[in-house]
């Protein structure tokens, strides 16, 4: 029989997290609420499942489940738990989940809810019927809409013994600061090329295939998998002819321009915000005398004449596009303003103070 999931030892690049996993496991007793939190795509699920697994495994292996027991098969089913919720509405009544679940943002709507929080609040409430513990994952957390978080804060602070829940998130910033001080925060860092190259060769990828895919892949296997790395050398290469039309265009024209091109939706745009911030940290180093890992070694020069500009004479306006990245979901801004405002930034027309929040 299959396991139906990685054991906890297998998660890739991300030695100390899977420790802190570990040492609760093998603590036993109560396990306080959990954060996990890092890039897309750099394994903060698969630990999570794993993580919870072993808590409940009947022939765990250390800190590993087995994958294959009755109790580590009802991870299989994880996501039936978000499934119960599509289609409903907040006047609904309150169900009581599952021994285990994935509490994420079901089908047909954008957000984790209000009642789904309450579901679980519920069924913390009650002790488990076959396991030894109530467990929940919650990914991705910062898709919970502020009445939901908020809801969250008692269980957070007083959980039953018996009750685990795991936050997932790569936006922890935009999770509520009464929440973010309940939970025990580990963190999942980008993954090295080598890990990743590691990843890819397991997968059947060619090598020449995925030393292009590692180097579009900023830390992230899922990147790595999913993405085509012809459409991310175009997505370079756009931020590229903008950035270096600084001394040619208006800032105003610049920000236009870029507004229209990655401000239509907020998924796009904060897509593109983290790929700008990523090449503004390229630029830097480059100007450091380090080698571009993005950008590619034409690109690099056409920017370099322009690194002082874009990025201030204390390299502090890619922090104020890192802001605005971060606001764009905390504060569900307006995508084609956020966009605009980074571009203005880099050209030292928005400042800090011109932020409200």
């Amino acid at each position: 029989m299959e396991p139906v999931f990685a054991p906890l030892s297998a998660i890739v690049g991300q030695d100390a997290a899977v420790a802190a996993l570990a040492a609760l496991v093998d603590r036993g007793g109560p396990v306080p609420p959990l954060l996990l939190h890092g890039p897309d795509g750099v394994g903060k699920r698969s630990a999570a499942v794993a993580f919870a697994a072993a808590l409940v495994c009947r022939q765990p292996r250390g800190a590993d489940a087995c994958g294959v027991c009755p109790h580590c098969r009802r991870f299989a089913d994880l996501e039936a738990t978000t499934a119960m919720r599509e289609g409903s509405t907040n006047a609904d009544s309150t169900t009581v989940y599952p021994d285990v679940g994935l509490v994420g943002t079901p089908k047909g709507k954008t957000r984790i809810s209000v009642l789904q929080a309450r579901d679980v609040i519920a069924s913390m409430g009650v002790r488990p019927y076959e396991l030894e513990r109530r467990i929940y994952i919650v990914d991705p957390a910062d898709k919970m809409n502020p009445a939901a978080a908020n809801a969250l804060l008692k269980l957070l602070e007083e959980p039953p013994s018996y009750g685990v829940i795991v936050l997932v998130t790569a936006a922890p910033w935009s999770l509520p600061i009464t929440v973010r001080s309940r939970l025990r925060q580990i963190r999942f860092r980008p993954l090295g090329d080598a890990d990743l190259a590691r990843l890819l060769a397991a997968r059947g990828v060619a090598p020449a295939e995925a030393a292009a895919r590692v180097a579009q892949a900023r830390g992230s296997i899922a990147r790595a998998l999913d993405g085509d790395p012809k459409k991310e050398r175009e997505r370079i290469e756009k931020w590229t002819a903008i950035l270096e039309r600084f001394d040619a265009c208006l800032p105003a024209e610049l920000a236009a321009a870029a507004s229209e091109e990655f401000g239509k939706k907020p998924d796009l745009a904060a897509s593109e915000l983290d790929l700008l911030t990523e090449l503004l940290a390229d630029l830097a180093a480059v100007a450091e005398g380090a080698p571009p890992r993005l950008l590619d070694a034409e690109q690099a020069a056409r920017l370099a004449p322009l690194a002082d500009r874009l990025l201030g004479p204390l390299r502090e306006r890619p922090r104020l596009v890192d802001r605005l990245r971060r606001e764009l979901t905390i504060f569900n801004r307006n995508p084609r303003l956020t966009i605009e405002g980074a571009v203005l930034a880099l050209a030292g027309r928005l400042r800090p103070r011109d932020l409200q929040g």
